[in-house]
């Protein structure tokens, strides 16, 4: 499937940015513009059914993934958020990526009744930025609108479907076999992070590619509520002041 494309800058050095379930690639739009700012050409493509691309009869990852091959190899880095993290895992190898940033990743999802009340949350209520400002006071009032265009483009049957087709997603397997260097950076729990504090240590104890950092206090989209200090994070980890 052709994905729309979003593009920041003109560097030399390649990015790819993969957003989670129900975003877009313009939720990207201060992580985009700030590696740009680095010397990369930033590539954020709306995955299947989600932004501008094309709603599909599938959303395995794996169909996410043959989406995501087709825009190319040999990126410097590649950045995924939550559901896009677990696309990046299945593609992270030499020839498609030199390194990997995982961010609060979607590593194992459990189709419940409790998943389901949280992914399809957002879209049992008014959907507007100002609806998604006050549910998030923390984030930069651009993402809120994008987040709310974010829902208006996705569907809650995208998202059902989307569990359906992933009755066993699980990609622990991917991230502590992993050989290109990897930040993995992981939310608070209690703010609704993924990933368990002591299963983030096991993994880079397990895997010497990994290198773990928790952000506290952030939520799920630590890019949007503590932009500053995970971008403090993502440029020391790439040499980059940030």
């Amino acid at each position: 499937m052709d994905l729309s494309v979003q593009v920041w800058g003109d560097g030399d050095r390649r990015a790819l940015l993969l957003h989670g379930i129900s975003s877009n690639a313009a939720g990207w739009f201060r992580v985009g513009a700030t590696m740009a700012s680095w010397g990369y050409r930033v590539v954020a493509p709306d995955l299947r059914g989600h932004g501008k691309s094309p709603a599909a009869d599938s959303y395995r990852l794996e169909d996410h993934a043959d989406d995501v091959a087709a825009l190319g190899t040999e990126w410097e880095v590649v950045l995924g958020h939550s559901m896009g993290a677990a696309v990046a895992l299945l593609l992270a190898h030499d020839s498609f990526c030199r390194s990997l940033i995982l961010e609060d990743p979607a590593l194992v999802v459990v189709d419940s009744d409790m998943t389901r009340d949280w992914m399809l949350a957002p879209y049992r209520n008014e959907i507007s930025a100002h609806a998604v400002a006050a549910d998030n006071p923390t984030w930069h009032p651009e993402d809120a609108r994008i987040k709310a265009e974010a829902l208006l483009q996705s569907s809650p049957e995208m998202v059902e479907r989307t569990l359906v087709d992933n009755p066993s997603w699980n990609v622990m397997k991917e991230v502590l076999a992993v050989e290109v260097p990897t930040l993995l950076l992981v939310a608070d729990l209690a703010s609704g992070g993924l990933v368990p504090v002591e299963l983030g240590e096991s993994i880079a104890a397990h895997n010497p590619a990994v290198v773990y950092r928790h952000i506290p206090g952030a939520s799920h989209s630590m890019h949007r509520d503590q932009f500053d200090r995970t971008m403090r994070e993502i440029g020391s980890w790439l040499g980059h002041g940030a």
